[in-house]
């Protein structure tokens, strides 16, 4: 009878692990990992994986999903639902991260149809000139403080996240220097570590 209590006890544990673990929002087991499908991208040598939606530097002005790298098509293309059962408000076009999906679930773009390439013409893809205008960059002197986002962000232990170095009095600013090497360009792109399979991104964010 004992034994029996045991395992059906240690079943619901063992239940629950799988079921916490099944709900890890983690991109690259998933069919939005682009990075080992067939497409221009792959075949030029891009590893990433973030790369296919978002970009550190040089995204989109025009959607509010964070740091996006992808054209929206006009909002005038698309007819949107109507009934007249409904009662609450259509918009004329959809928005936001309604947008973001479309712009590659509506078929009007490429899967690797990015506003700022990886691999085109083998350009360094985060940018010489960043200019003076920095809203379509990773934000930077930024707080990093993952308690305001504790499934999203992973937590800095002395003044780093998983290697990458956080800067100011109090160690916790995300700046340039963080994700960039000024004197090693091992990595490319001057990066503190290897951006391949988005490495470096999923060194501070959890997806």
């Amino acid at each position: 009878m004992k034994k029996t209590a045991i395992l059906g006890l240690l079943a619901i544990v063992l239940g629950s692990y799988g079921s916490v673990t099944m709900a890890v929002d983690d991109v690259t087991n998933t069919d939005h990992n682009l990075s080992n499908r067939t497409n221009a991208l792959t075949a030029a040598g891009n590893t990433q994986i973030c790369i296919y939606c978002h970009t550190p530097h040089n995204a989109s002005v025009d959607n509010t999903t964070a740091l996006w790298n992808r054209a929206d098509i006009s909002t005038t293309n698309y007819t949107m639902y109507s009934s007249p059962t409904l009662d609450m408000t259509v918009a004329a076009g959809p928005a936001g991260v309604s947008l973001a999906c479309l712009s590659c679930h509506d078929g009007g773009l490429a899967t690797d149809s990015l506003l700022n390439n990886p691999v085109a013409n083998g350009t360094d893809f985060l940018g010489n000139s960043l200019g003076t205008d920095l809203s379509n960059d990773h934000p930077v002197s930024l707080t990093y403080d993952a308690t305001q986002d504790p499934t999203g962000f992973h937590a800095a232990v002395n003044n780093q996240v998983n290697g990458l170095q956080l800067f100011g009095a109090t160690g916790d600013q995300v700046e340039c220097g963080t994700c960039h090497s000024v004197h090693d360009d091992t990595n490319g792109s001057f990066l503190r570590m290897s951006n391949a399979g988005s490495a470096l991104c999923l060194a501070c964010h959890v997806k």
